[in-house]
């Protein structure tokens, strides 16, 4: 059932040639199925897609009832260059992210913007995320991220504290932190140690807020030898910016560097077995 929003706020997507439009469909019926409809949803094509891709956008530009834009860029730039030019278009103070290929529950908006009608000062609001594959009701694991700052800014030492598919940004705070920016498979972490340095309060919910779609590639492109600069640029900015002290910078930089070198399949082992562990 349909509320009414009393707070604007508007839905950040990017989709490239590569993705699936079965998926990019399901993406966005998840948001026009939420309880809460969002002012607008801004999806950038990170560079020319296909015809079937085309298609599925033409179809939900035309369902939607609110303002959908589309942003094209005119080569593929990686996601963090799409989403700072998609947050350019945004026109109100709420930024949800949304990846597409992934499914939100039905009352993911309502659960954050309640979040914000409590304290509006709040910078991010993120959630759980369970990951499926080929179906929702085929549940494989959950990636579990801590709720308060307090606990959000231990966390953050070891292993990105959010999980980015699901967050709730205040655009003026996102701006005033540098934005998005390239930085290899990092960019959202390097975001939060952005964000939280400046002081600005963030949270995660306990409920799970995405159905998260995974396969083999998830875990071949976590072990991209191009982010190793990205971890030592990383722990450095955490170190100077006191979000780190010496012992754990180490200690996190080593443990990064080792998922980044191991195989596809210890990583995939791994994640499975220990990281995203299934609890329920």
């Amino acid at each position: 059932m349909k509320i009414v929003n009393k707070i604007p706020f508007s839905v950040l997507m990017s989709v490239y040639k590569k993705e699936c439009p079965e998926y990019l469909d399901q993406s966005i019926s998840s948001i026009e199925a939420q309880t809460l409809t969002p002012n607008e949803i801004i999806l950038v094509k990170d560079g020319p897609i296909g015809s079937e891709l085309s298609k599925i956008i033409e179809k939900h530009s035309k369902k939607f009832d609110g303002q959908f834009k589309i942003i094209s860029l005119p080569v593929n730039q990686g996601l963090g260059e799409a989403l700072r030019q998609g947050t350019k278009y945004v026109t109100t103070d709420w930024i949800m992210r949304m990846d597409t290929d992934d499914i939100c529950v039905d009352n993911r908006f309502e659960l954050q913007l309640n979040v914000i009608k409590h304290d509006p000062d709040i910078a991010v609001v993120g959630g759980q995320i369970d990951e499926f594959k080929n179906s929702p009701d085929n549940i494989i694991g959950f990636r579990k991220v801590p709720e308060t700052t307090r606990q959000i800014k231990k966390y953050l030492k070891w292993r990105c504290p959010f999980n980015h598919p699901t967050v709730l940004i205040n655009k003026n705070k996102l701006i005033a932190a540098g934005g998005y920016q390239k930085f290899g498979t990092f960019e959202d972490y390097y975001l939060w140690c952005r964000m939280i340095a400046k002081g600005y309060l963030v949270k995660n919910l306990s409920n799970v807020l995405v159905h998260m779609r995974v396969d083999d590639s998830l875990y071949q492109r976590r072990g991209d030898l191009g982010n190793i600069k990205y971890v030592f640029k990383l722990q450095a900015y955490m170190y100077r910016h006191h979000l780190a002290n010496p012992i754990s910078c180490l200690l996190g930089l080593n443990i990064k560097i080792f998922n980044i070198l191991v195989s596809g399949r210890t990583r995939k082992l791994i994640y499975r077995k220990v990281i995203h562990k299934r609890e329920y």
